[in-house]
């Protein structure tokens, strides 16, 4: 609830808050606001959030880890950035896309797993028929998905599970050749 007794503070008291919040240490950034794409800490934030409140209100969400497909043991942190601006734009707003060490996540809140299966392979199917230029003056160049989906409450009950389960089925996909998604665990 917003509190309408008190006027906003001035910008020039706002930005000595600021400065004194910072201290020598560098901020993390929350969210980039021209991509939409949200920082590794603000989605672990989200995610125990989210975890929390599906919990008391027995209510569903997705999680998808992505990483692009390539040759390079460690993926282009350009072409990444590019890819998760990209998938912004073919979800819904109260979704959140963040750009974390390993690859992008993908936090579809509201979504069962049979949704959630659906929407990253449309994403995946989408992104492969992309032409990406990340950095001004290369070549643009396609690239393909691996993605690995797992739903609360099916495949785990807490954000370490689910993030762990995530993991193993985004390394599967990978194993498996790429370009897919990994819904459920091998048999």
């Amino acid at each position: 609830m917003y509190c309408l007794d008190h006027p906003p503070l001035p910008a020039s008291s706002r930005g000595h808050i600021d400065q004194q919040n910072r201290g020598s240490q560098a901020v993390p950034n929350f969210m980039d606001p021209s991509s939409g794409v949200f920082g590794e800490e603000a989605f672990q934030q989200l995610l125990t959030r989210e975890a929390s409140r599906a919990t008391r209100y027995q209510d569903f969400f997705s999680v998808c880890l992505v990483r692009p497909d390539g040759p390079a043991p460690e993926p282009d942190e350009a072409m990444q950035q590019a890819v998760a601006r990209k998938i912004t734009q073919f979800l819904r707003s109260t979704d959140v896309v963040a750009h974390t060490r390993d690859g992008i996540a993908i936090l579809l809140l509201n979504t069962p797993d049979a949704d959630a299966a659906k929407v990253v392979e449309r994403i995946r199917s989408h992104i492969e028929n992309v032409s990406f230029q990340p950095n001004p003056g290369a070549a643009s160049r396609r690239v393909t998905l691996s993605m690995g989906l797992v739903s609360f409450p099916r495949d785990g009950h807490n954000e370490t599970v689910l993030l762990a389960r995530a993991q193993t089925r985004l390394k599967e996909a990978g194993e498996r050749g790429g370009n897919q998604v990994i819904a459920a665990d091998a048999s």
